[in-house]
């Protein structure tokens, strides 16, 4: 059955081509129906794996909760054949995993946690930009900081928000799955900062994971359509920076000061 999750691509989406990403952007999908004409993924993974496996195959693939191998199925709300029961442990887990003090830091952090109602999503698919047919729930970068930069600065250039990035010490892979889907916020970590993604050997660190949710892109395409990418001003060394800021600073300073006198 058609799922009404997935809607036909509408949207050009050649921009991001031009970034030249060195891991390929990868667009994800929560459907309600198995997805048709695509192969469930052959190997379990954690969800924060996911992207990148997608990004290696170069093509589409489904989940559901018996081919995700840590907590990411819980967060997406996917069903199990055999429901897990999780035993209340007061937050002991943390603990002992050693990322928390006492139990009370762990029961704070899981209120940071955002999850899927369960039932809702049965079925998360991935697929690599370039081979996408349906419109994207949330579209997943992974780049070097300058390039992560042109992502978030086109939604800044059309709206003047700020960047904003929300994380968690362990679980993080709901900030990145769940919160930009529900809230509409883009959301975007460091690697290197997330315990299960350094423990899977995900990315080498100091890359910037960027996530943007179905509600930004159009903001997204259109600032990167319309802004300057890398000013000049950007390759002068530092004095030479700095002149230039000061010399720009002062004549929009006169040229504000001209026309109201005028």
């Amino acid at each position: 059955m058609r799922d009404w999750n997935l809607l036909k691509i509408k949207r050009d989406y050649s921009i991001f081509n031009k970034i030249e990403f060195e891991y390929t952007p990868v667009a994800v999908n929560y459907c309600f129906y198995k997805p048709e004409g695509v192969s469930i993924l052959d190997k379990p993974a954690g969800l924060c794996e996911l992207p990148k496996v997608c990004a290696h195959k170069g093509e589409a693939f489904y989940i559901t909760a018996a081919e995700e191998d840590c907590v990411g199925k819980r967060f997406l709300g996917l069903p199990m054949e055999v429901p897990h029961m999780r035993h209340p442990d007061g937050g002991r887990l943390g603990v002992n995993l050693g990322v928390m003090q006492r139990p009370i830091c762990n029961l704070n952090l899981r209120k940071y946690c955002p999850n899927m109602t369960p039932g809702s999503v049965n079925y998360a698919m991935f697929t690599p930009i370039d081979k996408m047919v349906f419109e994207p729930d949330l579209i997943y970068f992974v780049a070097a900081p300058t390039k992560a930069d042109l992502i978030l600065r086109a939604n800044s250039f059309m709206t003047g928000e700020p960047f904003e990035s929300i994380g968690t010490t362990v679980a993080n892979c709901t900030n990145l799955f769940v919160y930009p889907y529900q809230t509409g916020k883009i959301n975007y970590m460091v690697t290197g900062l997330s315990w299960g993604m350094n423990g899977r050997r995900v990315y080498p660190e100091g890359l910037v994971v960027v996530v943007v949710p179905f509600q930004k892109l159009q903001t997204v395409i259109d600032g990167l359509n319309e802004m300057t990418w890398y000013r000049d001003a950007l390759e002068l060394d530092r004095d030479g920076y700095v002149q230039w800021d000061a010399e720009l600073t002062q004549k929009t300073q006169e040229e504000s000061q001209k026309e109201y006198w005028e």
